[in-house]
């Protein structure tokens, strides 16, 4: 009797510990081009896509106590509206939408289209020093160049200023309202991805050594520094924010200097999604990536200018599928046509990119104007965009960006590439990429 008591008091307080919380959101999202002529192959003309999402997800995260929690989460998703659905193009016709098929709604591993997915399933421990995940998560919160949602493991083990990372990526995904993929192989058939990293943090400076590996094509080490001046900033004072990131990618024997083309014997291998659609060339044995951005703070103004540089093709296996320079510029606003897709030159092959921006944030409303300009072997382009965001509520916020983007694909090239691969450019031509995106998300 003695034991079913304390049976069943010990129930009772491992229910009471027990805790989780329910959250979700329901959204949409719309990008419209202004460039609308009718597609033509042998020239290069292609118009900007226009579209609209739909977009929900519903998230359990359940706190087992002692530091453990387990999470469950599913998202649903649509095109309520796509301008490149079933295009015809001087001869050539398609089914496909390259917006789907690119970055809302595709399922690259299965071959067919799937709206739905489940983005969270982990389990995961955190404590002082030590902290893991495992299953189903969205990534970010240790290593810089990896994004999305992860189907692998991350931990890290910290004391004082030191931190020792590490993660393993065996598929990635999208469930956001600009883009849904489910989960997909990003290298190929039993290609994962490993990184592993040492932090350092004293005061407002921070430096990270690193890198990361994917078995017989890549290892990318690398070397950050950040500088803050005022870690507490809260939009009063001044503030100075330095960061510099370096990336070393190293292309393996096996893969060096090899044509970046998909498997043709294995057609669903995802190394021709991208990879082997770019017209960079080939994957260099040594390459490498600076990243230099200084920003200003005063008060609620803030101000910055920055430099982008790939010497030789130094994002095509490490940089496109995660990159902090993401975290001021949006390199993803091409054409759905173009090579990517809709993936700017600004990670191209010996690509040089110069932007400056300034902003401000006045309670519930914030806006910036950000300029770029971007030069490459392949393109050189040119924008200018202006971003804005207003919380109307804490559950309800709206924005979105105005952006005028002059895009010239130099002779040799073509931006059909990533749909018809083959047919190049005699001479130099200048699209109009200039666009509008508006979104709006509820949140509980």
């Amino acid at each position: 009797m003695k034991k079913s008591l304390l049976s069943l008091a010990l129930v009772c307080a491992s229910a009471q510990a027990f805790d989780y919380t329910i959250s979700g959101s329901a959204e949409t999202f719309t990008k419209w081009g202004f460039n609308n002529v009718t597609p033509d192959v042998a020239t290069g003309r292609a118009p900007t896509d226009s579209f609209t999402t739909l977009f929900s997800q519903l998230n359990l995260k359940a706190d087992l106590g002692a530091g453990f929690a387990f999470g469950l989460g599913g998202s649903l998703a649509g095109l309520a509206f796509d301008s490149t659905q079933g295009f015809t193009a001087s001869g050539y016709s398609f089914n496909a939408s390259p917006v789907q098929a690119s970055y809302f709604g595709y399922s690259w591993d299965k071959g067919k289209v799937q709206n739905y997915m489940i983005q969270n399933a982990y389990l995961s421990y955190e404590g002082t020093h030590l902290y893991l995940k495992a299953g189903r998560y969205q990534s970010g919160k240790v290593g810089e160049w990896f994004s999305g949602y992860n189907q692998g493991a991350e931990g890290y083990i910290q004391s004082g200023a030191f931190k020792l990372w590490g993660f393993w990526s065996n598929r990635r995904a999208f469930a956001y309202n600009q883009w849904f993929l489910d989960f997909y192989r990003v290298h190929g058939l039993k290609k994962d991805i490993f990184a592993a990293g040492v932090d350092l943090t004293f005061g407002g400076f921070k430096t990270s050594v690193f890198s990361y590996y994917v078995d017989s094509k890549v290892t990318a080490p690398g070397v950050s520094f950040t500088y803050d001046t005022n870690t507490d900033f809260q939009l009063s004072g001044f503030r100075s924010l330095t960061r510099v990131r370096t990336l070393f990618p190293q292309a393996l024997s096996s893969f060096d200097g090899l044509d970046t083309s998909a498997d043709p014997k294995n057609p669903k291998d995802p190394d021709g999604i991208g990879s082997g659609q770019r017209d960079w060339g080939v994957i260099n044995s040594s390459s490498a990536t600076l990243w230099i951005d200084q920003r200003f703070d005063v008060n609620n103004f803030n101000f910055g200018v920055g430099i982008y540089k790939n010497f030789g093709n130094a994002n095509e296996l490490i940089g496109r599928y995660g990159n902090p320079v993401l975290s001021v510029v949006d390199f993803w606003t091409a054409g759905a046509y173009d090579i990517g897709q809709s993936l700017s030159d600004m990670v191209g092959k010996d690509a040089f990119t110069g932007y400056g921006y300034m902003g401000a944030t006045y309670g519930a409303f914030n806006w910036q104007v950000l300029a770029r300009g971007t030069n490459s072997p392949r393109s050189a382009e040119q924008s200018v965009a202006l971003n804005l965001g207003y919380k109307i509520r804490e559950d309800f916020k709206i924005g979105g960006k105005l952006e005028w983007f002059s895009d010239t694909t130099k002779a040799g090239y073509n931006p059909f590439q990533g749909v018809i691969v083959g047919q190049k450019l005699t001479a130099n031509r200048t699209d109009d990429r200039s666009h509008i995106f508006f979104y709006m998300t509820h949140t509980f």
